[in-house]
């Protein structure tokens, strides 16, 4: 059963334009003057539907009606220590490595972290605000009410859901290729020299046949998939620490496994990559659905906002000593020294063990059901995990290709997508209620009278629209801002794929 819309005037982007009333001082108006009345205007092209207009801070926005469906999804519902842990994760995997590759003065490298840090962390809090605005957290449903609101649209809503799931399944895929693929380059300095078969395509199926079984489990609750999150989180501390000495020792090779990376993951483009991450709405959903459904307070530690912060903060804490590092090089001559097993064994198994959780979250191939429903075993998922071993085998030139082109839709999910529908939404839609002067004369009976269930309302959406106008357009100016800086970004890296310069 879905949730009731939320009214345009209890939202943070609420119309707040001159020609709203409500936003005027009314104290010093004419008691013969008719008041403003609170009308509600139905799309002439959307479905009729029951409005809410209670605030956002009021509303429980309680998805645990849907918990059936959760459940039965990738990211089910999760308590508050693994929700942090899956809005941690993304930030401690390929970014540091490739934080660590450049050549950024400290000058440049640490504002460029905190400030996108910054932005990480305001276009997740975005994408929360859209759920609570569209009454669903589903990225599907949030598109579908920026650009295929009304009735007679069923075939563009098609397009659109089809085209959400492509966008998610090919970063999920590729996601998985370039961590496996990179986990193979910085273990083959470790192998003997001679091996009669090529070294790279044993490694990549022996690797793949070992992270085959944790791949094939049903969500991210699953042990297999719960333990190897962990790990990896441990496998990036213990590589952090042993960067840290071996640099303090002037024995750190900084190009070490950087065959398959391309020609953007380096510069202000690999800080920005640090924070990119996808699963903001389904782990929300998770965190509303684990909820008591009669529960008032809620606490701190349940607090997605809060999450939000405490993941973006400890984020930077393990990231900020690469850009010291990086910014002080050791001298050429560590690239002679053997590699470190302990740097590269974790470096590989921080990138590995989250694979199962990427191809577990990733949207299911549109298979028959007759066919899914005659074998016991995973057919999409199967399929999935093939593809990314074969895209794990490719030449390094392709490797490379793949590579930007992960950066480039990693950085438009991240950056510019919940901005392009924040301000779609709040900017292009019309509002779900506006406020009208009445049309009576100001000496009827009938405005002479007046309503006090109109009178409360009044003075509700009054305050609520104060009370929100700060918070309105200080998200408005921070969704422009991600728009413009990410969309600028994105041009030019896609420019530069194309070899315009």
């Amino acid at each position: 059963m879905s949730q009731p819309r939320r009214s345009s005037v209890s939202s943070l982007a609420s119309d707040t334009g001159p020609a709203t009333p409500l936003l005027g001082d009314n104290s010093n108006s004419n008691p013969d003057e008719p008041h403003p009345t609170l009308i509600l205007v139905h799309d002439d092209d959307s479905p009729n539907e029951s409005f809410d207009f209670s605030s956002d801070d009021d509303l429980d926005d309680d998805f645990s009606t849907q918990l059936d469906r959760l459940n039965a999804s990738a990211i089910p519902a999760l308590p508050p220590t693994l929700i942090f842990l899956y809005l941690l994760v993304p930030y401690l995997k390929l970014g540091p490595v490739l934080l660590l590759r450049t050549d950024l003065p400290l000058s440049q490298s640490i504002p460029s972290l905190i400030v996108f840090a910054i932005f990480a962390a305001s276009a997740r809090y975005i994408w929360y605000m859209l759920a609570k605005y569209v009454g669903k957290p589903d990225l599907e449903e949030i598109v579908l009410n920026a650009f295929a609101r009304g009735r007679n649209r069923e075939g563009f809503r098609l397009v659109l859901r089809s085209l959400v799931r492509l966008g998610n399944g090919v970063l999920a895929v590729l996601l998985a290729a370039v961590y496996l693929r990179v986990s193979v380059d910085v273990l083959l300095p470790l192998l003997p020299a001679k091996i009669v078969f090529p070294s790279r395509i044993v490694l990549t199926v022996a690797l793949a046949l070992v992270l085959f079984p944790l791949c094939l489990s049903r969500n991210v609750r699953a042990k297999r998939v719960l333990y190897t999150t962990w790990a990896s989180v441990l496998a990036y501390i213990v590589w952090l620490v042993a960067v840290s000495v071996a640099h303090a020792r002037g024995l750190l090779d900084m190009g070490s496994g950087g065959s398959s990376v391309g020609s953007l993951s380096q510069g202000i483009a690999s800080v920005a990559f640090v924070f990119t991450s996808s699963w903001t709405l389904p782990i929300y959903a998770s965190l509303k659905a684990s909820s008591q459904p009669n529960r008032h307070k809620k606490s701190r530690r349940r607090s997605f906002k809060a999450l939000i912060a405490l993941a973006t903060v400890i984020a930077v804490c393990l990231t900020l000593p690469l850009c010291f590092f990086a910014a002080a090089p050791n001298p050429p001559e560590a690239a002679t020294i053997p590699p470190d097993y302990v740097i590269a064994i974790a470096n590989a198994l921080t990138l590995l063990l989250t694979v199962p959780s990427i191809l577990v979250v990733a949207p299911p191939l549109p298979i028959p059901s007759r066919i899914r429903r005659s074998s016991n075993v995973p057919i999409s998922k199967v399929i999935l995990y093939l593809l990314v071993v074969v895209l794990a085998l490719l030449s390094p030139r392709i490797s490379a290709a793949l590579s930007d082109t992960l950066l480039v839709l990693a950085l438009l999910g991240t950056y510019f997508a919940p901005a392009l529908l924040h301000i779609t939404i709040h900017e292009f839609r019309s509002p779900l209620s506006i406020i009208l002067p009445t049309q009576s004369n100001p000496g009827s009976p009938a405005s002479a009278t007046s309503d006090p269930t109109n009178d409360l309302l009044q003075r509700k959406e009054r305050t609520l629209q104060r009370r929100r106008l700060g918070k309105r357009l200080i998200w408005d100016v921070c969704a422009w801002l991600l728009l413009v800086l990410s969309g600028g970004g994105s041009a030019w890296a896609v420019g530069r794929l194309a070899g315009k310069w």
